[in-house]
């Protein structure tokens, strides 16, 4: 296969397309191929670097070298997350950041779990450089109160996203979340009005919606060095709050956006 490496296996009918959104992080996208390389051995994959960085990224130091796509400007998560999956030739996407590596040789159990039709997105669990799970991973549905009582340290979601066996889960990180690409492409991929952040618990909420289940697999794991890619704070929660506000307003309305904010000023958070 193009780009990647066809292993013959009971697996390698599933293709499988890596998407790595790249910004400023060309030193830890290396890194991230190289885990990829190391550890996909048992499916047939090719691999897509949607650079969204101002510099044109011309090469990737791999010994299978990306196709790269340059957007020539940040255009976002999601557009380059879209951008990517329509370049994608694999029958799965494997959504990546730049700065994950995958961690263990078993990613083909989340390959198999999506061939269960009622399945429609699967994730591995996320662990820092600690080796400790990151928190907000994986969670239960968003909404005002879970909001409020998450902010007030009451997080339900520290259950699922700690869950030591392979469950169901409302929601999980698009830091590493694998989706059928005829399902993305159904459900219209993800909602470009998200610049960053929330973009991955929207698509959830919407496979939900159409009935399928979200499986978190925690004997999968990939290292989640979080926060590499962004170096401006500031920037990062405005997109923050900007992504918060539209989800609120999408799915729930214009009341409960209101009602975000007001409770953003009044708990600080």
């Amino acid at each position: 296969m193009e780009h990647g490496t066809c292993v013959g296996s009971k697996h390698s009918h599933m293709k499988i397309s890596f998407i790595i959104v790249n910004y400023k992080s060309e030193k830890l996208l290396s890194c991230c191929l190289a885990a990829i390389q190391q550890h996909a051995t048992s499916v047939e994959y090719e691999t897509i670097v949607v650079n969204n960085d101002e510099v044109l990224l011309d090469s990737v130091s791999a010994h299978v070298p990306p196709k790269i796509i340059n957007n020539n400007e940040n255009r976002g998560f999601a557009k380059a997350c879209n951008a990517g999956a329509a370049a994608a030739i694999g029958d799965i996407l494997f959504f990546l950041n730049p700065d994950t590596k995958i961690a263990t040789p078993n990613i083909n159990e989340l390959i198999e779990k999506l061939i269960d039709p009622a399945v429609g997105i699967v994730a591995p669990r996320l662990v820092t450089s600690s080796g400790s799970v990151q928190p907000w991973s994986a969670g239960c549905a968003t909404g005002l109160w879970d909001t409020l009582w998450n902010n007030l340290g009451y997080a339900k979601s520290k259950k699922l996203w700690l869950q030591d066996v392979p469950g169901e889960v409302d929601w999980v990180s698009g830091a590493a979340l694998v989706i059928p690409k005829r399902l993305f492409s159904e459900c219209g991929g993800f909602d470009e009005n998200f610049f960053m952040y929330f973009e991955d618990a929207d698509l959830c909420k919407r496979i939900r919606l159409l009935g399928k289940k979200i499986l978190l697999l925690p004997q999968v794991r990939v290292l989640h060095l979080s926060g590499q890619c962004q170096s401006d704070r500031k920037t990062q929660k405005q997109h923050y709050y900007q992504s918060q506000d539209y989800y609120f307003r999408k799915h729930f309305g214009k009341v409960s956006a209101f009602f975000i904010k007001i409770l953003r000023k009044i708990c600080c958070f």
